[in-house]
């Protein structure tokens, strides 16, 4: 496996992703790719982007706004990651759901870890998280909603469930 990819949400299915994926990556001794998407109020805008974690503060991106961002990122991850070392952190200002089809189709990871906050939960500001993973070509494993150890699997993924490290009876398939 050359590489496992986080969508980085920040929730309780957020950290038993990145959890997972830290496992995923180690067992596989890859490169664990974390991504987190500055949020905007606007569906095709990005040039202004939620600040604080209540939503509310915005301001216009710019690279000191980036800067600031990816510190803090790096600084939330750095003690979970422990002697793991081999990780790859992406702040991403666009589209979702283009960036990480765009990072998968060069081959910055595998499979997709994202944290499953239910069903229906939006997903890229355009579509849910069921759709997105259902269409998305590579392997995407959601973990929750309700459990750390509850698992849906797309179509690539099920292909691939020797490699994922999920027990028997822990996973369902996605559904739409």
């Amino acid at each position: 496996m050359k590489g496992i990819g986080l969508c980085a949400i920040f929730s309780r299915q957020g950290d038993w992703a990145f959890d997972y994926a830290l496992t995923l990556a180690r067992h596989h001794k890859t490169k664990l790719n974390i991504f987190h998407f500055l949020e905007s109020p606007y569906a095709l805008r990005r040039d202004v982007v939620f600040v604080d974690a209540d939503k509310k503060e915005t301001a216009a991106v710019s690279p000191e706004l980036i800067a600031k961002k990816d510190k803090e990122m790096r600084e939330l991850f750095d003690d979970r990651l422990g002697d793991y070392v081999d990780v790859g952190f992406r702040l991403c200002e666009g589209n979702d759901e283009w960036e990480l089809r765009k990072c998968f189709r060069k081959g910055d990871y595998e499979v997709l870890v994202v944290g499953y906050k239910g069903k229906g939960a939006a997903f890229g500001g355009t579509t849910t998280i069921e759709a997105f993973a259902s269409k998305f070509k590579g392997p995407v494993v959601l973990i929750g909603p309700d459990t750390p150890d509850s698992f849906y699997l797309n179509e690539p993924a099920r292909e691939r469930l020797s490699d994922l490290l999920i027990p028997d009876g822990k996973w369902k398939p996605l559904a739409q």
